[in-house]
């Protein structure tokens, strides 16, 4: 299952790379510019690499989700996206796994629902490859990783 979960996130970061622009990738920043948030995708890839769909895929099923747009959350500084069992056997019941938002400037993820971010080692290589694809540094992410989900 290890091996299963390495290839993964080899595939993962692979793609991750063909679709990250070259030159953010192969040379730091020599410039003042300022950081680009992350893209969606960027964000979904995020949401993909959860924990709760770690344990979902273990037992034989996945994650979806599904980007929220709605005028009371803070669609500026985050994508949330509603996070479901996508292969549930049982169709009676929710399949909500629950509510998660993906900080565009740090790539931090919130657990909505618990007001807590959520890491794990795989989440944190990717976000560090985020951050440098991105021109996100130190006081990028102390500046905006203050904020919270429902902070609005």
């Amino acid at each position: 299952m290890l091996k299963r979960r390495t290839v993964v996130l080899l595939c993962i970061l692979a793609i991750v790379s063909l679709v990250i622009p070259k030159k953010a990738v192969s040379q730091p920043s020599q410039t003042s510019s300022s950081p680009e948030p992350i893209a969606l995708y960027e964000g979904q890839i995020l949401i993909y690499l959860l924990p709760q769909g770690r344990e979902l895929r273990n037992q034989g099923m996945d994650i979806g989700s599904e980007l929220q747009t709605n005028e009371k959350l803070n669609q500026r500084d985050f994508y949330t996206f509603q996070v479901f069992n996508s292969k549930r056997a049982d169709v009676h019941g929710s399949t909500t796994i629950g509510y998660f938002s993906v900080n565009k400037h740090t790539a931090e993820i919130w657990d909505d629902d618990n007001q807590k971010q959520v890491s794990t080692a795989e989440l944190e290589g990717i976000q560090k490859i985020l951050r440098q694809a991105h021109d996100i540094d130190a006081s990028t992410v102390r500046k905006f990783g203050t904020l919270r989900p429902g902070d609005w």
